[in-house]
C-alpha cells in the first residue's frame, strides 16, 4: 500500500511560506530580518514544520534558508531577549545586539527617548535614530563582562534545585483548591518551556 504523506496543517505552510519567501533576507545578517521574519523562524522551530520540507532543523537551515542553524538560533534568541523592537532599530541603524543591550532602557512603547525627545521608531526617522543611538552609545555606561558559561552553568545548577526543592515542599503541603490549581499550571508551563529548550539544546549539535 502506498504511504499517504501526511500533509502541514494550515499554520504550518504559512509560516514555511513566508519565511522562504523571504529567506534572501536570512542569508544576509539579523539586522536585515525583520520581527516577524524573527517570530516565524521560532515558530517553524518550536512546531517543527521544518519537517515538511528537512529531515532536521540543521538541514532545514543549510537547505532552505541559505544559512547555518546556529545563526538561525542565534537570530531567534535576538527575539527573546530583546523583542521586536531590535528588529525595528537594527533595520534603520545597523545597531549591533551588543550597542542594543546598552541603550535598551532609552526604548519604549514603540520610540526611542533621548533627552525629552521622543523619536518613533519609524523609516522617516532613521537619520535622527542613528544619531541618537550615537550619542546614547558615547555616554553609556558599558555592561559588565558575561560570567564564563561554566559559572553560568554551575549557577544555573545551583537555582535549579533551590526551585525544584520549593516546589516539592509546596506540593507536599497540600495547597487549597485555587493554589493547587495554579500551581499545576505554573508546572505544565514550565514542562512545555523545558520541552522546547531541550529541542533547541539538540538542535546545537
Amino acid at each position: 500500500m502506498k504511504k499517504i504523506k501526511k500533509q502541514p496543517d494550515d499554520s504550518g505552510v504559512l509560516g514555511l511560506g513566508t519565511l522562504l519567501g523571504r529567506r534572501q533576507a536570512f542569508g544576509l545578517i539579523a539586522a536585515r530580518c525583520s520581527a516577524a521574519d524573527a517570530a516565524s523562524l521560532r515558530e517553524i522551530r518550536e512546531k517543527k514544520s521544518y519537517r515538511y520540507l528537512a529531515k532536521g532543523w540543521v538541514e532545514f537551515c543549510d537547505q532552505h534558508l541559505a544559512m547555518s542553524h546556529t545563526h538561525a538560533n542565534r537570530i531567534i534568541g535576538y527575539l527573546e531577549e530583546f523583542g521586536p523592537a531590535y528588529f525595528e532599530m537594527a533595520q534603520f541603524t545597523g545597531i549591533s545586539p551588543a550597542t542594543y543591550r546598552t541603550i535598551a532602557p532609552a526604548i519604549q512603547d514603540h520610540a526611542l527617548h533621548l533627552d525629552g525627545q521622543v523619536i518613533a521608531l519609524l523609516p522617516e526617522n532613521t537619520e535622527k535614530l542613528a544619531q541618537a543611538v550615537e550619542q546614547l552609545r558615547q555616554t553609556a555606561t558599558p555592561p559588565p563582562a558575561p560570567k564564563p558559561a561554566a559559572e553560568r552553568v554551575a549557577g544555573l545548577e545551583r537555582r535549579l534545585l533551590q526551585l525544584t526543592a520549593e516546589i516539592s515542599e509546596l506540593c507536599n503541603s497540600e495547597p487549597p483548591g485555587e493554589t493547587r490549581m495554579r500551581l499545576g499550571l505554573v508546572l505544565l508551563a514550565a514542562h512545555e518551556r523545558l520541552d522546547q529548550l531541550t529541542s533547541q539544546f539538540r538542535s546545537l549539535r
